[in-house]
């Protein structure tokens, strides 16, 4: 199952590929879904709900921003409203990485 520290990359390349650097949490959910391989249990659906467990996952970015580790916390990402955007400091993480 992927776990969020396995999204940083991912999510990181998504948000720099695109035209302003930011998109929507279900542009980001798609986009990440064709780049990383997710198993059985990623694509799980949640229960009353109708996606799937990575989408929870990618979600959970913006939820647990204030946890070490997390792009929100480290300065990679920036929150805009419905969506993320890549901060400078998270291109340079792209470069060095």
């Amino acid at each position: 199952m992927v776990h969020e520290n396995e999204l940083t990359r991912p999510v990181l390349e998504v948000l720099n590929e695109s035209l302003l650097g930011e998109l929507t949490t279900t542009e980001i959910r798609r986009a990440v879904k064709e780049r990383v391989a997710l198993s059985v249990e990623d694509l799980a659906p949640l229960q009353n709900r109708s996606d799937q467990k990575i989408d929870q996952v990618i979600r959970n970015l913006k939820c647990h921003r204030k946890t070490p580790g997390n792009p929100f916390c480290e300065g990679f990402i920036e929150d805009v409203p419905r969506g993320f955007r890549i901060t400078e400091r998270g291109r340079a993480y792209l470069k060095r990485n």
